[in-house]
């Protein structure tokens, strides 16, 4: 049976970046897949953009980078049926034909995979960062990643007390390395760390440095060493409100409102 991919675009307030990422992506991707943008409540036109353009969009009010992530991989993921998500950040597009086929090999194999972004590549370990060689790292990014059905059923979604930007990725990437997708836990001089599985293949990151504001940042980096070793799984909301707002905007999602 083949593999059932959906690929999801994370966007805000950045309508011509991502006018350039959906033809990119358009023009590159040869694997048959369900196209999605997650909008976080962008004031520019781009949900017009991309009703326009025939493409699924979900969207609503601004809740933060993490939110609007799930908005995306629980479309493609619990209600689509997809067995491999793949995520991008709307400055990361595909720059060689067939780019996802082995984003789709990787995900299949490790259960998570994510990008191999230059600007941290002091913390490579090893590899070149193919399928058969991955890049080894002691750190890891957001711009591009990939998510397998079992690595989302047993990891669970990003936690969705983070707002704006910042840290979401790396406490989520290492849960999944917890419970078995995307890396493992080393021993490195004696302390015991992730070590995630990076792929360099066939993407490009025209703003690999961001931060929706320090406020932000600080906040969600506490946030984060507070959870890095709570293993439980997350649903994509906390209470009764995040569950009502997520359903309604699901529901909007598949009418295409």
């Amino acid at each position: 049976m083949a593999v059932r991919v959906g690929i999801g675009v994370i966007t805000c307030n950045r309508r011509e970046v991502l006018v350039e990422t959906l033809a990119r992506l358009r023009a590159h991707t040869r694997t048959p897949c369900i196209l999605a943008v997650a909008d976080d409540g962008s004031q520019d036109g781009t949900a017009e953009l991309v009703r326009s353009q025939k493409i699924t969009l979900v969207t609503g009010r601004n809740m933060g980078i993490a939110w609007n992530k799930n908005r995306a991989l629980y479309l493609l993921s619990a209600m689509a049926g997809c067995d491999i998500v793949l995520l991008l950040e709307d400055d990361t597009f595909p720059t060689v034909d067939g780019w996802e086929q082995e984003w789709i090999a990787a995900t299949e194999s490790w259960g998570h995979a994510n990008f191999a972004g230059e600007w941290f590549r002091a913390s490579y370990m090893k590899g070149t960062g193919t399928l058969a060689d991955p890049i080894i790292s002691k750190d890891v990014t957001a711009q591009c990643s990939g998510f397998s059905r079992p690595a989302v059923q047993y990891g669970g979604y990003f936690d969705s007390r983070f707002r704006g930007y910042g840290f979401e990725h790396l406490e989520h990437s290492r849960r999944l390395v917890r419970v078995g997708y995307g890396g493992s836990f080393e021993d490195i001089d004696g302390e015991v760390m992730p070590i995630y599985k990076l792929l360099n293949r066939g993407i490009t990151v025209t703003n690999p440095a961001s931060f929706s504001n320090r406020a932000d940042r600080d906040r969600n980096e506490l946030l984060c060493q507070e959870l890095l070793f709570d293993e439980t799984y997350r649903m994509p909301w906390r209470d009764d409100a995040e569950l009502n707002q997520f359903r309604d905007e699901m529901q909007q999602a598949v009418r295409g409102g």
